[in-house]
């Protein structure tokens, strides 16, 4: 299964990529059609100040910011691909249009290809003229290898909030002031009931893990339902403008 937003991605190498640039800057329609992202472990209290954030179903549940109400539409980027101003960008989408995949043991720093993202003649060049990567691409692998490593420290949080089965399965549902009623089904959140009723053992084991403010955020992001129903609303209406 591919990546959100990735349908080609390649690694990056100087006689493929070597006259290519890297338009600049990039907007957000990438984004524009996903209603959740990943998010890893560090970001989820800095997201919850903005985002429902929930957790996919599954053996490794996964935490999601939710960016919409309807299927196919993040209300927090506009017709013109900016974001919401001042809300903060998900790692996973700011990542983009780079992403590390292995081929065996080696490491490949890759990149979606696409008439849109890059170019023979405009923006940051990939590559020297001598064929080494540029600045651009040290700093795109500095920023995926850290990308990676926050990934890998996020799994065992949702395994563990899983095995202490704190995780319940959720309805989200809006009425608009139009009349439109949305809902948004399919996801998993932390029980509040349950968590305040762990024994002192596990709570302790979660507090030393350092995973407590990342609980207490997403219990938190809650609030935010109703922000997104007002956004989906006011997308709804420009839509129809």
């Amino acid at each position: 299964m591919k990546p959100i937003f990735y349908d080609n991605p390649a690694p990056l190498h100087p006689a493929r990529h070597g006259g290519l640039r890297l338009r600049a800057p990039l907007d957000y329609r990438f984004a524009a059609k996903a209603n959740a992202v990943p998010l890893n472990l560090a970001e989820i209290p800095l997201a919850g100040q903005w985002y429902p954030i929930a957790f996919t179903v599954g053996e490794a549940p996964r935490p999601m910011a939710i960016l919409g109400l309807r299927e196919g539409e993040n209300v927090f980027v506009n017709r013109a691909g900016a974001w919401l101003e001042g809300a903060y960008v998900p790692t996973y989408v700011r990542r983009f249009p780079f992403i590390l995949s292995r081929d065996g043991e080696a490491e490949l720093l890759c990149i979606e290809e696409g008439p849109e993202i890059l170019s023979p003649t405009d923006g940051q060049p990939l590559f020297s003229a001598d064929g080494q990567p540029a600045e651009l691409l040290r700093a795109a692998l500095r920023f995926c290898r850290s990308a990676q490593t926050a990934d890998a420290a996020t799994e065992p949080f949702g395994k563990a909030l899983r095995d202490l089965d704190l995780l319940d399965t959720r309805t989200a549902t809006a009425n608009l002031a139009s009349g439109a009623r949305l809902s948004l089904s399919g996801f998993l959140t932390v029980e509040e009931t349950r968590f305040r009723a762990l024994d002192d053992e596990a709570f302790l084991e979660l507090r030393r893990k350092g995973w407590l403010s990342a609980i207490y955020a997403q219990i938190q992001s809650t609030l935010n339902w109703t922000r997104l129903a007002d956004l989906a609303e006011a997308a709804g209406s420009a839509a129809a403008a």
